[in-house]
């Protein structure tokens, strides 16, 4: 190749690798930069920002296809979208159910509260893959996040309420996997095969 072209080359790498997205770290902090936000539009009545937060949540739909390849792809993507709307209704659910909570604990309504998550470690999170399908491609390390809310007021920290949903980092976010200890393709617990 001569020096011309590959001086053309490395331009455009370079040009290509100064507006390429950085990679976003797999983390517990990036999870709850990512997940608070929603909580954020919530508490300041923001329907349509709490949705497209929660959004940020779903798989791509060609990863279905990538992953468990053409023949089980949709059917796992059209499983995967029922599930998913049963983690945003689910969500919702819980946030607003901070504010019975308070009222039940006779507590003043005005009281912060806030959400933090904790990351399971592997051991923790081992039972989540249980009935996987055949894979096309490798599939990410699913990780459990627990979700506190608690209050924020100074000197009070009580957890009010927590839950447990499984995630995995696919493009750069933190994707919905599952609720609790079951992927989406095993929602119910038991051991099908897609």
């Amino acid at each position: 190749m001569s020096p011309a072209a590959l001086f053309v080359l490395a331009g455009l790498f370079l040009a290509t690798g100064a507006t390429a997205q950085s990679p976003v770290p797999n983390t517990p902090q990036r999870f709850q930069q990512q997940y608070h936000p929603a909580f954020e539009a919530y508490q300041r009545h923001d329907n349509a920002g709490l949705e497209k937060r929660l959004d940020t949540f779903a798989i791509p739909a060609p990863w279905f296809s990538q992953t468990f390849g053409p023949d089980r792809g949709p059917g796992l993507a059209t499983r995967y979208a029922s599930e998913l709307f049963d983690f945003k209704q689910r969500t919702a659910t819980n946030f607003a159910g901070i504010d019975f909570l308070k009222a039940r604990l006779q507590l003043d309504p005005s009281a912060p509260t806030d959400v933090r998550t904790r990351r399971w470690t592997a051991a923790e999170s081992a039972s989540t893959l249980q009935g996987m399908p055949a894979l096309h491609a490798p599939l990410p390390p699913v990780e459990k996040f627990e979700m506190d809310y608690v209050l924020a007021a100074p000197g009070q920290s009580a957890r009010l309420t927590s839950w447990i949903d499984s995630f995995v980092c696919i493009d750069g976010a933190f994707r919905f996997f599952g609720h609790g200890s079951r992927s989406f393709w095993n929602p119910s617990g038991s051991n099908p095969r897609p």
